[in-house]
């Protein structure tokens, strides 16, 4: 990671804990939802992100947390200009793959359908799939449920401990 990357990433954490400070409810869908974005693409974002971090028996999925506002924001606020139209995109390119495959809208297909219909998407684009994948990842471990529930969190952590064992099924930790 050269300097540049470094700041990059760093401001966006930043746009995230400054977000996230000042919703009232702890949620993701407590932000405003930016002008020329509509419920549908929020609604589909959200089934997106479901799909990349389902619900499971300990910890809510991710769009529990409102994931799709998350990713509209960020990209319309934190990322670089073309960020929003390169997530609109996306989201057109998997909507036709979904009618491609299974000449159904994302929205009404199975869980294992819209499976595959991502995994065949991520196959073809490169640039959008990661966008959404990184903010999906991003919103939900930066995200209440994500931070307590999804992964180890310790309120008060004890002294540095740089390199931890983890055993067969245990979660790794929050920051």
């Amino acid at each position: 990671m050269n300097r540049r990357e470094a700041i990059r990433q760093s401001a966006r954490w930043a746009g995230v804990a400054a977000l996230w400070a000042s919703l009232p409810a702890r949620t993701w869908a407590a932000l405003a939802l930016p002008a020329g974005w509509s419920e549908d693409e929020e609604t589909l974002l959200t089934l997106i992100g479901d799909t990349i971090i389902p619900a499971t028996a300990d910890s809510p999925g991710a769009g529990a947390v409102g994931i799709g506002r998350f990713m509209i924001v960020q990209a319309t606020a934190c990322f670089p200009a073309g960020a929003a139209e390169m997530l609109r995109r996306g989201l057109k390119e998997i909507q036709a793959v979904s009618q491609q495959d299974f000449s159904r809208a994302l929205g009404v297909l199975s869980v294992a359908e819209r499976e595959k219909v991502l995994a065949g998407y991520e196959a073809r684009a490169a640039a959008p799939w990661r966008m959404i994948k990184e903010l999906t990842l991003l919103g939900y471990f930066t995200s209440k449920p994500g931070a307590t529930q999804a992964l180890r969190y310790l309120p008060v952590p004890g002294g540095y401990k740089g390199s931890v064992k983890l055993g067969p099924g245990e979660r790794s930790w929050a920051l």
